[in-house]
């Protein structure tokens, strides 16, 4: 007899009740899923006279039976859990006495002692019915419900044994599991572990020395795993809302979506544009909730080796926010490159060359927009390197607070990020100065652009951005060389072709000291919002009807009219306001 055992208790909890920790909804759940079950074995009791029927190892012949064992212990442990969640609730709100009285706490412990009788029940049973892998699962769960008894009646030193007995059992299912089943026995390891380390805080015990067992076969990809590795040094997080901050981090895919979003050639969609920009502000805010968790232990704590331990936890937890924060800024800079990419080739009517556009191939002629393709994209996602510029520059000041925290200033990557965003400054300063006209000093900028490329060890991304510089180098060297020697008519006709490009071309530009602004561009901050676009509401007969003003309205007020509403309020000044029965 075989069944999820794990699979089936995460989907009745999130699904009737635990997601919003509704015990109360849950407990009356479990009690009709029971009623069901019994009617659907024949375990329904007599009318006339009581007759037990109990689940033996003889009549335990489906898994129904197994569920139904597991559904009553689940009932007893809601029960207990709404107990507790009613006294809390009184507690905060300050009554004297609930309605209906209080229950008595050792009713508590009560329900939990059946839940602890149910389990064992099951795993009893299991052992004699079970397949090898449900047995495990359910020596797991029992321990787990006796860990939760024990720690009721204060007993920690037992809870505590059960519940790393249980996560044990639990880690040892990895072998023969999905890798849908991993995650969720993975789940379930780390809470066991969150478990362990809140019985050693209430016995006093030092909580760094807890180290969980965890394989040399598993990968750092497959565990989620308690400790963390940060300038050579293996960090115990012992914190749980630490972890669970982290486990909420690892479970937002930021990489899959913005890969999809980036995908496409033309310029993103504003639409998977934002759905990235939220994914990664919430895992920056996740980071930020447990840098503060981990601050306001590092302040409460007394002892200097775990201050060192916390310290380094909390450069750790800086770096990353640090580290997705210039992720966010680089994936805008290459939103607002294609953009950018996009609007020139629109403004000057699709037949210049277009300039580079970092680490992607952009086919400017047919730009997809919600699935359609058009040949211009809306002026209000025109872009100019100004704006790619102001970017580079936020992203600079980024990697100028993360070398500030220790260990990160030598860094190989560190120092790539930053060359790679001087290189790319001093591009876009140059794209700024080339539409302007300026051609020489848009030259000197992709020079120092490439010298300052020079000066890294050569990457996938360092090449690239060179490709991209020494592309539009040739391209403005190859204009200029075109524009300026005289070889007849078909110089002529050239020279008057970009001229009119040229005055095509000119959008807003601050590469100077002075700033010109185009016609038919729309200025557009350079950082958009995580959140999506709401709708502006507009008056617009407010906006574009003249509708007379109020003091017009009351000096061409009829002056009868005037005068018999004032009487009218003087009457009913006058009259008494109160009475049986009285109307205005």
């Amino acid at each position: 007899m075989e069944f999820d055992l794990l699979l089936f208790l995460k989907e009745i909890q999130l699904q009737h009740g635990l997601r919003a920790e509704d015990y109360a909804r849950y407990r009356r759940y479990t009690t009709n899923r029971l009623s069901t079950l019994r009617h659907q074995l024949g375990l329904v009791q007599d009318s006339k006279k009581f007759q037990p029927k109990e689940i033996t190892p003889q009549t335990a012949t489906r898994p129904e039976h197994l569920q139904l064992l597991l559904l009553c212990a689940e009932r007893c442990w809601a029960a207990a859990e709404d107990m507790q969640e009613k006294r809390r609730n009184v507690a905060r709100s300050g009554e004297n006495k609930p309605p209906g009285g209080f229950p008595p706490s050792d009713q508590f412990r009560k329900r939990l002692n059946k839940s602890v009788k149910w389990a064992s029940k099951l795993c009893e049973v299991a052992q004699t019915v079970a397949g090898p892998r449900l047995k495990q699962e359910t020596k797991g769960y029992a321990l787990e419900v006796m860990g939760r008894a024990a720690a009721a009646h204060g007993a920690m030193v037992e809870a505590k044994k059960c519940f790393s007995s249980a996560r044990e059992q639990y880690y040892a299912l990895r072998k023969c599991s999905t890798p849908e089943q991993w995650m969720l026995l993975l789940t379930k390891a780390n809470e066991m572990d969150d478990r362990v380390v809140y019985c050693m805080l209430r016995l006093g015990e030092d909580t760094s020395n807890y180290i969980p067992h965890l394989d040399q076969e598993d990968t750092t990809e497959q565990l989620s795993a308690t400790t963390i590795e940060w300038n050579g040094r293996q960090l115990n997080v012992a914190s749980i809302k630490v972890r669970d901050a982290l486990r909420e981090v690892r479970t937002l895919n930021v990489e899959a979506v913005k890969t999809k979003a980036l995908e496409l050639g033309g310029p993103v969609p504003v639409g998977q544009q934002n759905k990235v920009l939220d994914l990664m502000d919430r895992r920056i805010g996740c980071l930020n909730d447990a840098l503060a968790h981990a601050r306001q232990d590092l302040r409460a704590l007394s002892d200097d080796r775990q201050k060192t331990e916390l310290q380094l936890l909390v450069h750790y937890l800086l770096f990353q926010v640090f580290f997705e924060t210039l992720q966010r800024t680089l994936f805008m800079v290459e939103v607002y490159v294609r953009r950018f990419c996009a609007t020139e080739k629109s403004l000057s009517g699709g037949g210049g060359s277009s300039s580079g556009t970092g680490n992607n191939k952009v086919n400017i002629n047919t730009v997809g927009f919600g699935g359609k393709n058009k040949k211009e994209i809306p002026p209000s996602q025109y872009a100019s390197p100004l704006e790619i510029v102001r970017l580079y520059d936020a992203a600079l000041e980024t990697l100028d607070e993360m070398e500030l925290i220790p260990g990160v200033a030598g860094r190989a990557e560190v120092g790539e990020f930053t060359a790679l965003c001087h290189a790319g400054k001093l591009l876009y300063l140059g794209e700024g100065w080339r539409i302007s006209g300026e051609l020489v000093r848009a030259q000197n900028c992709y020079r120092a652009s490439l010298a300052t490329l020079e000066e890294v060890p050569s990457t996938s991304r360092v090449e690239t951005l060179r490709m991209v510089v020494e592309k539009r180098s040739l391209q403005l060297a190859s204009s200029t060389l075109l524009t300026t020697v005289p070889s007849g008519v078909a110089v002529g006709k050239v020279g008057k072709e970009r001229e009119e490009k040229e005055k095509a071309t000119q959008y807003l530009v601050d590469a100077g000291d002075q700033v010109t602004v185009a016609q038919s561009i729309i200025k557009f901050p350079p950082d958009y919002q995580a959140v999506p676009c709401k709708p502006v509401f507009v008056d617009i007969a407010l906006t574009y009807v003249d509708y007379p003003t109020q003091e017009v309205a009351s000096c061409t007020k009829p002056q009868k009219e005037q005068q018999i509403s004032d009487s009218a309020g003087r009457k009913d000044e006058k009259r008494w306001n109160w009475g049986w029965g009285w109307r205005k």
